[in-house]
Parts: C-alpha cells; structure tokens; sequence
C-alpha cells in the first residue's frame, strides 16, 4: 500500500470523525475542525519488527503554536497501516527528543508492545496509544455526502467526572468541569448542574488557561484551586500528568493537591509514569485515587442523614507514592 493511498485513508477517517482537515504547516500538519491537531508520520514495517519515522522541525519546536482545538495537540504514527496508528500527545514526543541531534524515532515490536525509542532516552512502552483517538465531544460538521456518528462517552470517566463533583460539593467546594464535558450526565444529572460556569482568570495566559481549564475536575475555594483530578478510565497516563504539570508550574506557590484517578488495576501503571524523569517533581504533590475508594465515599456521603447544607471534610484520602532508594525503572516504559 503506498504512503499517499495510507494517508488519505486515515485523514478521511479522521474528518467523518472530528471534523474537516486544515493544513496548518508543512509535513502533513492538519487540524480537523476545530477539535484535533496534529502532525500525521507514516512508516512501512522495516526488517519484520521496526518503523522508523523523521518528524518535522515544527513538531519538536515549542515555540510553534498548533491551533487550538479541543483536545489539543498530538503526533500521529502510522504503523504500516491506516488502522494501526499510534497516537502520542505532541509533549511526549518533544520530551522523548529533548536534547536529541536529530528528529528521528525508532519503534519495534516486541511481543506485540510498541517500545518507542530516541538516543539518550530511555525505551517507552507505547502500547496504550495504539489508535486511542479522543473522543469526539461535539460532532462535526457533517462533510458532503458523508454521514457522521458522534461516538459515545467513557461511561465510567463520566461516572467519576459526577462523583468527584458531588464529593466536592459536599466538602464545601466549588467545583469545575471542562466545558466540552457539561452536556454529559449521570443518573439522568448534568455535570453542568454542579459546576461553574466561568473558571477564576488566576492571572493565566491563554494556553494555559486553556490548559488547566481541560483538566476534569478541579476543587476550588475563595477562587483559590484546592484540589486538581485527573481521571484515567482508558485514556493515556501520560496526558492527565501533563496537564496537572502544567498546573503546577503555572501556580509554584500554591500547594494544590493532585490526583490521578484510576482502576486499582492500573495503580502500576500510573507509578510507572509518575516516577519519569519529567513527572518526578510531582511525587511530593500527586496520589493515586482508585475507583473504587471514590465510590465508597459517595455511597458513605449517600447514606448520611444530614442537612444539605452540612458540610463533610476529609473524603478524599489518595495514595502518594514515593521512590524506593534502589528502584530500578521496568524495561519497555
């Protein structure tokens, strides 16, 4: 199959799904409506076991503003075919080739894993990227003679985006949601029911604001963010410990307290990422909250018989990790 036919049929997919491509840059850059930017890499399978790709300066180079959509900005590797596509938040990519000579990128096969690899760095286990496109919140404009279906939430991100919003509101918070989420409910209730409706402007710039304002849940008290929570049903690790890294530079002096919420089968991988070079500054500040520690504390808040305007303190207890003296990193992460 030839590199123009893969291509076509990826981006094609990507319109009837997020919206009509842009180009915005050389070196097939494309933006799809106004929800996905991204750069799109096509490799062959090379020697049984290898693809090799060569980005484009603009990917790696942050002062190069993507346009901005509303799931920000990913790099999009072909793996020999249109349905075998790995796709990987821009910043991982420009940290995987900090300090890096060229803008080359290995991946091999291993035992069905997708190891990523650049010089320096070490190998990174890249599987959970494998086609996990975001999902589309709002469809998009219908392109001629096409039919689109918007695809359908993360029930169970949905389930704990409601909880960690009652459990807010029950400790006495404001609470936020990003805006593409309040048309979601639960239980036949809006998350818009529960929410602001404007984020505090907390002195940011725009991209980080735009930023911040994307992370799922955020506690809030006197305009002042209390808590931060990123939750991580089937999505990638990664991406919710950037945005609360990016929180946390844009607020040094606050002591917001993070959480990453997730399955208790996936509290390894979750260690796994924090303990990254570039996640290790964030040990001291961030938990792990499972699923199932939020839900015993809604059903406890449930069977309280107290006034609603009664406030409950102490409902969110996480997990902070901590790094052994002689942790020695797992191969292929």
């Amino acid at each position: 199959m030839s590199v123009p036919i893969t291509v076509e049929d990826l981006v094609a997919s990507l319109q009837r799904r997020f919206g009509k491509a842009q180009s915005f840059g050389r070196s097939r850059l494309l933006r799809f409506g106004n929800q996905l930017a991204c750069s799109i890499n096509y490799s062959k399978l090379l020697g049984g076991h290898k693809f090799f790709f060569g980005v484009s300066r603009e990917v790696v180079d942050s002062a190069f503003h993507y346009p901005q959509t509303t799931f920000g900005e990913f790099a999009l590797f072909v793996c020999g075919a249109a349905d075998t596509v790995l796709v990987l938040p821009r910043a991982l990519v420009i940290d995987m080739l900090q300090n890096v000579p060229t803008r080359r990128i290995d991946i091999f096969l291993e035992n069905g894993a997708y190891i990523l690899q650049t010089t320096k760095h070490p190998k990174l286990n890249v599987t959970e990227f494998l086609n996990s496109f975001p999902t589309a919140k709002h469809p998009p404009s219908q392109l001629p003679d096409e039919q689109t279906k918007p695809a359908s939430p993360d029930r169970m991100h949905v389930k704990m985006q409601w909880a960690l919003a009652k459990l807010g509101r029950a400790e006495g918070c404001n609470v936020w949601v990003p805006p593409g989420d309040r048309n979601l409910t639960y239980r036949q209730q809006s998350l818009a029911a529960s929410t602001l409706n404007r984020l505090p402007n907390f002195g940011f710039e725009e991209n980080t604001r735009r930023i911040v304002g994307n992370i799922d849940v955020l506690w809030l008290t006197q305009n002042t963010i209390r808590k931060a929570f990123e939750v991580e049903s089937s999505t990638s690790v990664y991406s919710g410990l950037l945005r609360l890294n990016d929180l946390v530079l844009s607020q040094p002096n606050n002591q917001i307290e993070l959480y990453i919420v997730a399955a208790q089968g996936r509290r390894a991988k979750v260690f796994n990422q924090l303990i990254r070079p570039t996640f290790q500054p964030l040990l001291p500040q961030c938990k792990f909250l499972s699923f199932e520690s939020v839900e015993e504390q809604l059903d406890r808040v449930e069977k309280l018989s107290v006034d609603e305007d009664v406030r409950v303190s102490g409902l969110i207890r996480g997990e902070r990790f901590s790094l052994p003296e002689h942790y020695v990193y797992p191969t292929g992460i």
